[in-house]
């Protein structure tokens, strides 16, 4: 009996545990159905909107030669006066002219500064509670011969930055390469170059901690930083103060110039990149046909930088402007960090767009040389960004102006084409295509409906040629929250 009383007791202390254990379940279980009560300290915070700066362009200046002077063999000296072409447009609806302020910045690089002038400002007041900044457009352009220097060489006005791309020049034998650096801000910039080539990136002591002066320019000879470069390409990174950075590239034949050019800063890495406007005469179609381990120097090419550490498969497609033809293409796999120069084989004369798409951010510039009665020049032509909408098209001097539309875009884009005196013209470029528009020359155009679309404008004549990218307009500074400790 004892026994069996015993077992009784187990059995209902063990049912009595196992209730237990069942109640704190379902208590745990509807508490964590239950809603908890939670405190939340949200930081407080403000929402400001900086005010709107200026909107400015700084053209790089009249060109340069270097060692006039024997005594300075690294001194600049400017070899004449340059031209410019500039516009501000309010983005409205009723789109209005805007006053641009100018102003001359100081370079004491130069040492013929005071009789050629300086790079120039422009710079464009944004009105106060302008949610669109205005449209700005500028260029500049110059003719020279010289004994060392002789060409065309035009360039648009470009926005100051803290990160650009020079894809051009050379520091080979008989070029002659400055990087020029153009600070329109009231604060110290200090610049870094990094600089590649056909071999890597180059050790180039000297391209760090460079100082340009608030209101001034810096004239930096790139051969004094990466001698004997076949290719080079430029990275231009400032803090402090931005800077707008250009490259001119001169090149002398045996004795004679033998061309000039002025080349803007190339489109940011992107694993597509557009150059428009890429001119073959028949010299360079010929060269171009040519087996390519035989090609000249003259042969039309593009420049590629892969500027991760990640090679890339890059397709280079040569598209033509005039719809005759839809051009040709080509494979390649470029090493990453190092500049590489890619002949544009079996293209006949005539203008192309260069479409690159690769799996690896790259950035590009096409080069083509120009033949003349009396000397030849030839043309750096950079990757153009898109456009976001409409934009002015500022139009320097120059033989045979011609604006280049190439449409980014999956549809065909209707544009108004309007110049500041004159009628309007209506234009269509087809989806993926590519269109040339004649312009006048130190004229300006506003074109509308743009988005989507890559421009640039380009020159040619006897001996002569030279083309510039549009840069879209930079954005308007946009709110931030800044919060209070």
């Amino acid at each position: 009996m004892a026994t069996k009383r015993r077992v009784a007791i187990i059995g209902v202390r063990l049912t009595a545990g196992l209730v237990g254990i069942a109640g704190v379940i379902l208590a745990v279980g509807g508490a964590a159905l239950v809603p908890w009560p939670s405190i939340v300290d949200v930081a407080p915070s403000t929402l400001v909107t900086p005010v709107a700066s200026d909107q400015v362009r700084v053209c790089p200046g009249p060109l340069l030669t270097l060692a006039e002077d024997s005594s300075q063999a690294e001194a600049a000296t400017s070899v004449g006066r340059y031209d410019t072409v500039y516009s501000a447009r309010t983005q409205a609806s009723d789109s209005t002219e805007v006053d641009v302020e100018r102003s001359q910045l100081v370079a004491a690089d130069n040492t013929q500064s005071d009789r050629d002038g300086g790079p120039l400002a422009l710079s464009v007041p944004v009105e106060e509670g302008a949610t669109d900044a205005p449209l700005v457009a500028g260029a500049q352009s110059q003719t020279v011969s010289s004994e060392t220097v002789g060409g065309l060489a035009v360039a648009a006005c470009t926005e100051a930055s803290s990160d650009s791309w020079l894809v051009s020049g050379s520091t080979d034998v008989g070029r002659t390469s400055l990087v020029l650096l153009s600070n329109p801000t009231t604060v110290v910039a200090s610049v870094n170059l990094t600089v590649y080539g056909e071999a890597g990136l180059v050790e180039a002591p000297g391209s760090t901690g460079i100082l340009v002066q608030p209101g001034a320019q810096r004239i930096v000879s790139l051969a004094g930083l990466a001698p004997n470069l076949r290719s080079p390409v430029v990275r231009v990174q400032a803090t402090g103060g931005q800077v707008a950075s250009s490259l001119q590239q001169s090149v002398v034949r045996g004795i004679q110039p033998g061309g000039v050019e002025l080349a803007g800063p190339t489109a940011g890495p992107s694993t597509t990149q557009i150059i428009p406007g890429v001119v073959v005469n028949d010299q360079q179609a010929a060269d171009a046909s040519v087996d390519a381990g035989a090609v000249s120097e003259d042969t039309p090419s593009v420049r590629i930088l892969v500027p991760g550490s990640a090679a890339a498969t890059v397709s280079v497609g040569v598209q033509s402007e005039d719809g005759t033809s839809t051009g040709t293409s080509l494979e390649v796999d470029i090493q990453a960090g190092v500049a590489t120069e890619v002949p544009l084989s079996g293209v006949g004369a005539g203008n192309y767009t260069v479409r690159l798409s690769a799996d690896q951010p790259l950035v590009a510039g096409a080069v083509t040389t120009t033949s003349g009665t009396i000397s030849p020049d030839f043309t750096w032509s950079s990757a153009a960004a898109t456009q976001d909408s409409d934009f002015l098209v500022a139009v320097a001097a120059g033989p045979s102006p011609a604006l280049h539309l190439a449409n980014t875009t999956g549809r065909d884009t209707a544009l108004t084409l309007t110049p500041e005196s004159g009628p309007a013209s209506e234009l269509t470029v087809p989806a993926g295509q590519s269109i040339v528009v004649p312009v006048e020359a130190s004229a300006r155009y506003l074109v509308e409906g743009g988005a989507g679309i890559a421009a640039t404008v380009g020159y040619t004549g006897d001996g002569q040629s030279s083309a510039y990218a549009l840069s879209p307009i930079g954005p308007m500074a946009a709110a931030i929250p800044v919060y209070s400790h």
